[in-house]
């Protein structure tokens, strides 16, 4: 990064600096993974009493770094430079694999119960692809992709909206002159053969550097504040399902502020206000909703949601910025637009999804269980119509009864049951084990309620 050419001193503009590529890209791959496995973990490690109640706090310890990490470069990234606070932040990922591997020996890793096969064919493993499977069967997994992705489309057009004003801003307040007062010499950020300039001023670019800091203290501050006091408290006193409908409203609420009032203070505002309710309330929110769905659902599909939802979520807010990025003006005018729509959306898919989390976890349904016969299980649970609801309640009752097998409310298939149940001799019932073979399969395996 020290690089005259490659690196951070030349402040010429230019879309072929492939440091900026490889670094831009390596941090949001890493941060897409590592957070998608750390909450595919902790789903599988916590049920959703556990949830409620610590997801919150969890929320609230992360912010602890991504607080510290702002104030270091707030404090030293003029001092000390910004080739050195990217180092020291790309050190602290170290100690990741380290405290994983200190819990796993602390407290173990829950495993789920494996499904005995009855038969002697062995199930198909599941291909890479299997977590687009399960997103394109189930409209519940789709439900998740939006709520943990469609919002990115709105952050990332407010944030752009923040940056280009910031920029403008400390251009104007420091601008790129032909020649530096100081040193007498010609600055970097000045083309001599256009002469204009073609970036900003070392002066622009160490104050926005420090806004930039700034705004990660206070961000992450006040996701902290939610996170620790409001987090569990929201989800135990208002439920899930009206939970799941803040973050949108709030959304929509910002982006309406922000269109009335496009001034870099109020886009300011806006921004902190969406970062930390992302964190505070949408991430436990949404990570709580994988709570009804299969161990292929947490970890499968929920990688391709995280991965590459959320990035393709990014490049659609990319596609409209991009689109509008040649005036600030309209930028905030279209860009807002894009922004209310997406945020009506979620609105609309926040009470959908509200109430399937309820629905299931009150049949006890799990979404993308496997069956044994490699299969989607589907039979388990069965959205029936309101006038035969209690007869399916009633048979779902008498099937899990049934999986005991020592109560008098289950059912059984003939082959089931012995000669002194069913009120028969040993030598009747050899008589009919010999109907029995003349039987077809499916009369064999007509089921008797008893």
């Amino acid at each position: 990064m020290n690089h005259p050419t490659i690196g951070l001193a030349n402040q010429t503009e230019d879309p072929g600096r492939v440091l900026g590529w490889v670094s831009y890209c390596g941090i949001e791959s890493f941060g897409s993974v590592m957070v998608s496995l750390f909450w595919s973990f902790a789903n599988s490690q916590f049920n959703l009493k556990q949830a409620k109640r610590s997801y919150g706090l969890m929320v609230a310890t992360a912010q602890i770094g991504s607080i510290i990490g702002p104030t270091f470069v707030n404090w030293y990234g003029q001092s000390l430079g910004i080739p050195i606070c990217y180092m020291v932040g790309a050190s602290c990922m170290f100690t990741l694999q380290l405290t994983m591997w200190v819990f796993v020996k602390m407290f173990g890793v829950v495993e789920e119960e494996k499904v005995v096969e009855k038969t002697g064919d062995p199930k198909p493993k599941a291909g890479i692809l299997e977590g687009i499977h399960l997103f394109m069967k189930h409209n519940y997994v789709k439900g998740i992709f939006a709520i943990s992705c469609l919002f990115m489309v709105e952050v990332t057009i407010v944030d752009y909206t923040m940056k280009v004003l910031a920029r403008e801003h400390f251009s104007t307040e420091f601008p790129c002159m032909p020649f530096d007062e100081t040193t007498g010499e010609a600055m970097s950020c000045w083309d001599t053969e256009t002469n204009s300039a073609t970036g900003m001023s070392t002066d622009a670019a160490g104050s926005f550097t420090t806004f930039m800091g700034l705004f990660g203290q206070a961000t992450n501050t006040l996701s902290f504040l939610l996170s620790f006091f409001g987090t569990s408290a929201i989800i135990r006193y208002l439920g899930l399902r009206t939970t799941l409908l803040l973050f949108p409203s709030i959304c929509l609420i910002v982006i309406v502020t922000v269109r009335l009032y496009p001034t870099l203070n109020v886009v300011f505002a806006a921004m902190m206000i969406l970062k930390a309710n992302s964190y505070a309330l949408n991430n436990p929110t949404k990570e709580m909703l994988y709570q009804p769905t299969s161990s292929n659902v947490k970890y499968k599909a929920k990688s391709w949601i995280d991965i590459f939802g959320a990035r393709g979520s990014k490049a659609l807010g990319s596609v409209v910025t991009n689109a509008f990025s040649t005036s600030a003006v309209e930028l905030i005018d279209k860009g807002s637009l894009v922004g209310m729509c997406v945020a009506s959306f979620l609105i609309w898919n926040a009470t959908f999804m509200g109430k399937k989390f309820e629905e299931y976890q009150d049949t006890g349904y799990v979404v993308g269980k496997t069956g044994e016969d490699g299969d989607d299980d589907e039979g388990e649970y069965s959205e029936v119509d309101e006038g035969n609801e209690g007869l399916s309640k009633n048979v779902e009752m008498a099937s899990q009864q049934n999986k005991a097998g020592d109560t008098s409310c289950a059912f059984y298939d003939d082959d089931e049951l012995g000669a002194e149940e069913e009120g028969q001799s040993e030598s009747d019932a050899g008589d009919d084990d010999e109907e029995d073979e003349l039987k077809s399969p499916n009369q064999k395996h007509v089921v008797e309620l008893v």
